[in-house]
């Protein structure tokens, strides 16, 4: 038995399109509870330029100053190197 697939026109694509920025932040919203939820040392984010450990409680501890961002040009290459996950103490 095939099922023949459902044309959707483009209003209804970009009607769901729409949709993608408010469920891209439920999710993140969402890991970020489950994560503070599960995790006893906290969770680590950045807040005005530091770098904060947010703890189940909702105390904040300023871990130190986040780097600046780098700055990357229109047609720059970057080189990405892969971090080996024994040196990242298994968290990458």
């Amino acid at each position: 038995m095939k099922q023949e697939a459902k044309k959707v026109s483009d209003r209804e694509i970009e009607a769901l399109e729409l949709l993608v920025p408010s469920q891209a932040s439920k999710a993140t919203h969402s890991a970020y509870f489950r994560a503070l939820s599960v995790s006893q040392r906290g969770v680590l984010c950045i807040e005005a330029g530091n770098l904060v450990r947010v703890a189940q409680d909702g105390s904040k501890i300023i871990v130190e100053k986040a780097k600046p961002r780098r700055k990357v040009t229109v047609g720059e290459v970057i080189t990405v190197r892969k971090v080996d996950r024994h040196a990242a103490g298994g968290c990458a």
